[in-house]
């Protein structure tokens, strides 16, 4: 899509569940009608006509990382929060295979290249206002010499009071066809009970 704002993850999360057995239910949909229900999950999961009883963390997780970039429409209200956090961003996946948990190790450029075209062909088909790669397992997945600077801080709590881990980032530029994306690394995306919004704006003044 064209939305200004983009994520890039390692894989998507993949809990496995029982097969679905078909027992007269509506017939497969076809690519183009699949193709639509995920261009428009938010919508679908959080919209006005969607039942909202999917319950993320993640997403909500996305919302206090997302909102201090000041890129898309948020407002008061929660459920339409959600929907366009989804829906009026752009996430990709390094790896498009999901599973309920991944390791890079083994992991070679040779083998990374094609994942590393596709997301870049996809990156660079729109103008951008910021491109971040989310989590501290693509400082061994990135091409060292595409990081310009890094930055490491601490964050100050809802309470007030300084984090004692320290939080990190880095600035990208990455040559890509003749020209060279800007991006971000943020390493600490992932870690466990950050103070998300504090992490965004220290990301948002440095990138």
């Amino acid at each position: 899509g064209d939305a200004r704002f983009v994520v890039v993850h390692l894989n998507p999360l993949y809990t496995p569940n029982p097969p679905a057995l078909f027992q007269g239910d509506p017939e497969p949909c076809s690519f183009e009608e699949h193709f639509e229900r995920h261009r428009h999950f938010g919508a679908r999961n959080y919209g006005p006509t969607s039942p909202r009883t999917h319950r993320s963390r993640f997403d909500h997780k996305q919302i206090a990382f997302v909102r201090e970039f000041d890129v898309l429409d948020f407002g008061a209200d929660k459920f339409t929060n959600l929907e366009r956090v989804i829906d009026d961003k752009l996430q990709l996946e390094l790896i498009p295979y999901g599973s309920p948990s991944f390791s890079p190790a083994g992991f070679t450029a040779q083998l990374l290249a094609p994942h590393f075209e596709r997301v870049m062909r996809v990156i660079t088909a729109a103008p951008r206002d910021y491109v971040i790669f989310c989590g501290a397992v693509f400082s061994k997945l990135l091409r060292d010499d595409w990081i310009t600077r890094e930055h490491h801080f601490r964050l100050t709590k809802g309470d007030g009071t300084p984090e004692k881990p320290t939080s990190r980032f880095c600035s990208l530029r990455i040559p890509w066809n003749g020209e060279v994306v800007r991006a971000g690394l943020a390493q600490s995306w992932a870690r466990q009970g950050i103070p998300m919004g504090a992490y965004a704006r220290e990301v948002r003044a440095r990138y």
